[in-house]
């Protein structure tokens, strides 16, 4: 089987499937998150401690107490959501969502009876319950910056369920990835790369300082419900992700187990 041309159908619907997919986790939990109140204080980005998802697909977060002024509770933000790499030896950002949104500061009434009716996400509900400030962000436009470049989307688009892997199921999913070894990701990476098998190939980079003594090495960058994405590292300073689609999607760790197994006969 060779590789699908770059502007083929099959990797277009590829590229859409994992562009959604992400932003999906992002907004609900996954990544780290920051908003910088553009009007008032430009150069200044306010970390965020939690994020997620209300049970009515409302986006919520929560800053450190006395982060922004009650007195001006909405004020327009922007919110930069960023994805690290899987394999925990690489300190970089995979992708990133950025969206314009209007921000309104909840008060304690209002955090308490969402918090007593189930509304708020886990980690949203343990920083609120810890005194950070909580708001919910209004908006509309998103644009993903991957790999494959830059997607625009509709937040109705991508809040939909099914969402996986889920931020707790991360971990997990890693280890099963894992399984295949050193070998047998080397074998299905490059699989993709000399064109035997559908996939991704993107553009080769240069390899960041923090990369450096990974060179050589396949390394994971993501695990998504579509496939894995992996960075290869060479030893000539350069570095390509590759996308290896499941021959199946994966939409339950029980899922992803199967979809590593298939993979892993690829490999043999």
């Amino acid at each position: 089987m060779t590789a699908p041309h770059p502007t083929s159908p099959v990797v277009d619907r590829m590229r859409d499937a994992t562009a959604r997919s992400t932003a999906a986790r992002l907004l609900r939990g996954a990544g780290r998150a920051g908003v910088v109140a553009y009007r008032e204080d430009p150069d200044h980005a306010h970390p965020v401690l939690s994020h997620g998802l209300t049970a009515a697909d409302l986006l919520v977060l929560t800053l450190p107490a006395g982060s922004l002024d009650p007195a001006t509770s909405c004020r327009e933000v922007r919110l930069r959501l960023d994805q690290q790499a899987a394999d925990p030896r690489v300190r970089v950002s995979t992708a990133s969502l950025h969206a314009l949104a209007h921000l309104r500061l909840m008060d304690e009434d209002e955090v308490s009876a969402m918090s007593g009716l189930g509304l708020l996400p886990t980690e949203v509900r343990w920083s609120a319950d810890a005194g950070a400030q909580v708001a919910l962000l209004c908006l509309d436009r998103l644009l993903l910056h991957d790999p494959a470049g830059v997607t625009p989307l509709s937040f109705a688009d991508v809040v939909e369920p099914p969402c996986f892997p889920t931020r707790d199921q991360e971990w997990l999913c890693r280890d099963t990835v894992e399984q295949l070894g050193a070998e047998g990701t080397r074998t299905v990476v490059d699989a993709v790369v000399e064109g035997r098998q559908d996939g991704i190939v993107g553009p080769q980079r240069p390899t960041p300082a923090s990369m450096s003594g990974l060179a050589g090495q396949t390394v994971l960058a993501d695990v998504d419900g579509a496939g894995c994405t992996w960075l290869q590292v060479d030893t000539a300073g350069g570095t390509r992700t590759v996308f290896v689609p499941f021959p199946t999607t994966a939409r339950c760790p029980e899922d992803l187990e199967r979809a590593v197994d298939q993979l892993a006969q690829l490999a043999v």
